[in-house]
């Protein structure tokens, strides 16, 4: 066992849905439990391969320059090499084929790492196994992760709830029997708390794509507006008691899981640069809420 990988805090964690499959160097149990080894995890903290195509110069030398939006990454593959200590043979069994439970679904990776606490959405590719028969430790196991989406998300997320900064029931009141204005005149509550704003920040290495979740009733549908951007997300249709989600990684609107991104009047899907902000602009009227969620995250 590498002794390292037990010092709290440090760990890892396979996620299937909301079940824990698995941990990996366990705090409440030094002597039975799955433990990182000296090999440690591959992939993990390093850059996946880039796929960018270089096109050399006719005249001149190298190729031609490749502007940021080209550099993109392929899938990140990560390789956690481990060991399995039991009680007895059917204990150790029993540790190892936990992982077993996470066939055919989608899963995530989380390792904590000292202040760093990230994780990686994807699927159990392979389990390498090289058995020496020992009945109560197995030290030659490998798990490989798959991951389709590269970057490292934090497991932290920073969540926000806008609600409409004015009430939609109140304006201008022409009195009983439309007989001219009313006094004092009524424009409708403000919000002087700004519960319509917020600001997104991103301390990762990578730009973060953040999800609205937007929970109605909203009869005209919901405008968002990013100030500084010249950019909105506009959903012309009602929403009710299902939420519509707005994915600024896929780019898309869904409802109960079905794309409805044919109802955007205006598709500003934003991300949030490394080491920066995007501020969040509520413009609606209605009695629901938006949740903006975004994570700080890393490639």
């Amino acid at each position: 066992m590498n002794d390292l990988w037990t010092l709290s805090p440090r760990y890892g964690e396979l996620w299937a849905g909301d079940e824990l499959v698995c941990r990996f160097n366990p705090a409440d149990s030094s002597d039975r439990g799955l433990y990182i080894t000296a090999n440690g995890v591959e992939g993990w903290d390093t850059l996946p391969d880039a796929k960018v195509e270089l096109h050399e110069r006719g005249q001149g030398d190298g190729a031609h320059d490749v502007p940021e939006t080209d550099i993109l990454y392929s899938a990140r593959t990560v390789t956690v090499h481990y060991e399995a200590v039991g009680y007895s043979r059917a204990d150790l069994l029993s540790l190892m084929r936990r992982i077993n439970t996470a066939a055919h679904r989608s899963c995530r990776l989380r390792m904590v790492d000292g202040d760093e606490d990230t994780y990686c959405e994807g699927y159990v590719a392979q389990m390498g196994r090289n058995s020496r028969w020992n009945p109560l430790l197995e030290n030659d196991l490998t798990l490989h992760f798959v991951c389709p989406r590269p970057e490292r998300l934090s497991w932290d997320a920073r969540r926000f709830q806008l609600v409409p900064a004015w009430d939609a029931g109140l304006g201008l009141s022409y009195g009983s029997g439309d007989a001219g204005l009313a006094y004092p005149l009524s424009y409708g509550r403000s919000a002087v708390d700004a519960r319509n704003v917020c600001t997104l920040v991103n301390n990762g290495s990578s730009r973060a794509y953040p999800v609205f979740t937007v929970q109605g009733p909203w009869p005209d549908g919901v405008q968002l507006t990013f100030p500084g951007r010249d950019m909105s997300l506009d959903y012309s249709q009602a929403v009710g008691s299902v939420p519509l989600v707005l994915d600024s990684r896929s780019r898309a609107a869904s409802i109960g899981g079905l794309d409805v991104s044919r109802n955007l009047r205006q598709r500003g899907f934003p991300t949030v640069p490394p080491g920066g902000s995007v501020a969040v602009n509520l413009q609606s009227v209605g009695d629901g809420y938006v949740t903006v969620e975004c994570r700080d995250t890393y490639m």
